[in-house]
Parts: C-alpha cells; sequence; structure tokens
C-alpha cells in the first residue's frame, strides 16, 4: 500500500512574528448590534448568549449548620435526583416556611447560573 508522505512541520517550528497589540484599534459598536450578532451565532452554535444586565447582586452572608449525617446524605440524594444543589434545597425549604426570599435569590445551582 502506497502512503503519501505526511508534509514537513518545518513551517510549523519556525518562530512566528509578534502581534502588535498596541496597534490593535477599540471599534465602536452599537450595543444592540453585538446583542444581536450574539443571539444569531448562540443559535447558529446552540449557546446561551445572555448579555442583559440583571439587577445588581445582593450581598450573601454564610451560613454553616451542623446537621446529622444521614440527613445531609438525604439531601444530597434528593439534589442530584433533582441536579440542584444543597443549598438550593435548604434555601426553598426556609422559603415554603414562610421566611422572607426574593425568587431571583432562589438559584438551582450556581455554577450553571453564569452559563445559563
Amino acid at each position: 500500500m502506497n502512503r503519501a508522505e505526511l508534509p514537513s512541520i518545518v513551517a510549523e517550528l519556525a518562530p512566528r512574528k509578534k502581534v502588535d497589540l498596541k496597534a490593535i484599534r477599540r471599534v465602536e459598536v452599537d450595543d444592540a448590534a453585538v446583542a444581536e450578532n450574539s443571539k444569531k451565532l448562540g443559535s447558529e452554535w446552540g449557546a446561551q448568549t445572555s448579555l442583559e444586565q440583571g439587577r445588581a447582586p445582593v450581598p450573601l452572608a454564610s451560613l454553616r449548620i451542623e446537621i446529622p449525617e444521614y440527613l445531609d446524605m438525604e439531601l444530597a440524594v434528593k439534589a442530584a435526583q433533582l441536579r440542584v444543589t444543597k443549598q438550593y434545597l435548604v434555601a426553598k425549604a426556609l422559603h415554603e416556611a414562610g421566611y422572607q426570599l426574593d425568587e431571583a435569590d432562589l438559584v438551582e445551582d450556581k455554577r450553571k447560573a453564569r452559563k445559563r
């Protein structure tokens, strides 16, 4: 079987000219045009392209509690089944018990919130 020769990689190994980043000039583009183009690219690639600026972030406080291991395990299993965090389950339970919590602050998984 005849195999074609592989192309030489010599050109790939040669040092390349550095890009002069200072020569790049800022281009003024309308925000609406950027948003429209982002939506177009997002729909083509199936990606989230939300550029919306929501409300200002609410300051967060840390709450450390100790609970029995069986309850922690139950929360972990339920969170995995629902694809949410244990923090979400606790916050939702507090909300349902009558504690004030804005719906916007009830986030299923903050790691995913950035991607959505």
